[in-house]
């Protein structure tokens, strides 16, 4: 499958991250309209270990695909955890130009292990944020044109 690099950008790192201490509702430091129940059921309680600083991409998928198929397409080393969307969404916090989408469409990142894909958009003025389980009966398909977050360094 042929995936078209949109945008590169360099991830300086993160030491330990609590996702509750950064992902809320709210306008300061991110302007977040909406974390969905299973976002807050699965990550909200995580501790993110460090993460390593290093290159990543957000890069166009070009045929419709599931989280275990983004995974197998890019390989399991090299999905984005939680910090790295921080640090985008810190990046654009309301609606700057950057490496998430703006336009309608889904920035996915898939957090190493958790067994779910993670989507996030921009939606009337804030960003909205998801997360889909890959054991369902009709388990999220993601569209040719969205992009997965991975990292390429």
């Amino acid at each position: 499958m042929d995936h078209t690099t949109q945008k590169r950008f360099f991830f300086p790192g993160s030491g330990e991250f609590a996702v509750r201490d950064h992902f809320a509702v709210g306008y300061e430091p991110v302007n977040i309209s909406y974390l969905g129940a299973n976002f807050r059921n699965v990550f909200l309680d995580l501790v993110v270990p460090a993460q390593p600083a290093g290159f990543y991409s957000a890069m166009n998928l070009t045929e419709r695909l599931t989280g275990p198929q983004i995974i197998e397409q890019f390989g399991v080393d090299h999905m984005a955890a939680l910090p790295v969307a921080w640090h985008l969404l810190m990046l654009q916090r309301a609606n700057e130009p950057g490496a998430l989408f703006t336009n309608g469409l889904t920035t996915i990142l898939i957090p190493p292990g958790a067994g779910y894909s993670v989507g996030i958009f921009w939606f009337r003025g804030a960003w909205s944020i998801r997360a889909y389980p890959f054991a369902s009966d009709k388990p999220r398909r993601w569209f040719a044109g969205n992009q997965v977050v991975v990292r390429i360094e």
